[in-house]
């Protein structure tokens, strides 16, 4: 009856080796993946096992709460209507498998699981990672509140030049207003001598030419009565 513990224990102890010589490991990095919209996302899976020979595998990566959802499928091209695009990159033979996002949107939020199965030699392993969580952040309320304010100082700023502006002009057309009129009024007590006039009539200025005409007339007057001067 001993013996019989001690093989059916053999049996048990040689399964567990060989388990534990296939076991696969699943390892993916980042965990925790924040970025802004329209942001290019990559996500590292890989997984290992002890064989040193190739196995089949299959890797599939998840969107979802759990390992139990659908498996993504790459985008099928560059589309300009799809924002969100999905590349999926698989080295079986290397060991990793990456996922890659470009153009995130606030859906794309959400938990990203990679998922390995190793289908030969038998039996199937399946092992699923820990997740790795991408959360796409919109514009947030603070940096709408700061481009309102910017938007504002900018709307104050071009009413005060323009203000000032105004005032500037209004001053200047006051004082050339000014100026003119203290020209008029200047030019108007200024006369000129053409203008000149006088109360009494002006008084023959007694100068040699005048005395002349006197004298020469004086002497004619005096021929014509028969009068000579000596």
């Amino acid at each position: 009856m001993m013996r019989l513990v001690i093989l059916m224990t053999i049996p048990y102890c040689i399964h567990f080796s060989v388990s534990s010589g296939s076991e696969l490991s699943v390892i993916q990095y980042p965990q925790d993946i924040n970025v802004s919209l329209d942001s290019t996302v990559l996500i590292l899976c890989e997984f290992d096992y002890p064989a040193k020979t190739t196995v089949d595998t299959e890797v599939y990566w998840r969107k979802g709460p759990d390992c139990n959802q659908p498996g993504l499928k790459p985008s099928p091209g560059i589309s300009h209507f799809q924002k969100s695009q999905v590349q999926i990159t698989k080295e079986t033979t290397k060991r990793f498998s990456i996922l890659k996002l470009n153009n995130v949107q606030l859906d794309d939020s959400n938990m990203y699981f990679c998922d390995v199965t190793l289908t030969d030699p038998p039996p199937p392993q399946n092992k699923c990672g820990k997740g790795t969580k991408l959360t796409v952040h919109g514009p947030t309320c603070h940096d709408s509140r700061s481009d309102k304010n910017i938007w504002m100082w900018l709307l104050l700023l071009g009413y005060s030049i323009s203000a000032t502006m105004i005032i500037i002009g209004f001053l200047i057309h006051q004082c050339c207003k000014k100026f003119r009129i203290n020209s008029r009024t200047t030019d108007g007590s200024t006369t000129l001598p053409s203008e000149w006039t006088y109360d009494k009539p002006a008084r023959t200025v007694n100068n040699g030419f005048n005395q002349e005409y006197e004298d020469m007339t004086l002497i004619r007057s005096f021929t014509h009565n028969g009068h000579t001067m000596k």
